[in-house]
């Protein structure tokens, strides 16, 4: 059974990244968490190497960027310093179509 795993993904990672850019570290986290567990699950099922390595690379910034975001939320402080983290975390790669 194939659903749409990865375009469930990328609309959260959408709102993640809108989230994340305007400050609200609360609200970013948990969106970047449900496209992770999407993108994990659509990996299960994608055949094609090159799609596979794209969207491993995507899943491992989206990761890194959550973790950030874990932490300064754990310390409860108001957020990342704006150094850009975000901005590099979408920025689209390869064949895989542009998801933030």
């Amino acid at each position: 059974m194939y659903s749409n795993f990865k375009e469930q993904a990328i609309e959260y990672v959408k709102q993640a990244v809108q989230e994340d850019n305007a400050g609200n570290y609360s609200k970013a986290f948990p969106l970047y968490m449900n496209a992770l567990e999407y993108f994990k699950t659509h990996l299960k099922y994608e055949k094609n190497p090159k799609i596979r390595e794209a969207i491993t690379q995507k899943f491992t910034e989206y990761l890194r960027r959550a973790e950030e975001i874990r932490a300064v939320l754990d310390e409860g402080g108001p957020g990342p310093a704006s150094n850009g983290d975000a901005a590099v975390a979408t920025r689209p790669k390869s064949q895989v179509e542009s998801w933030a």
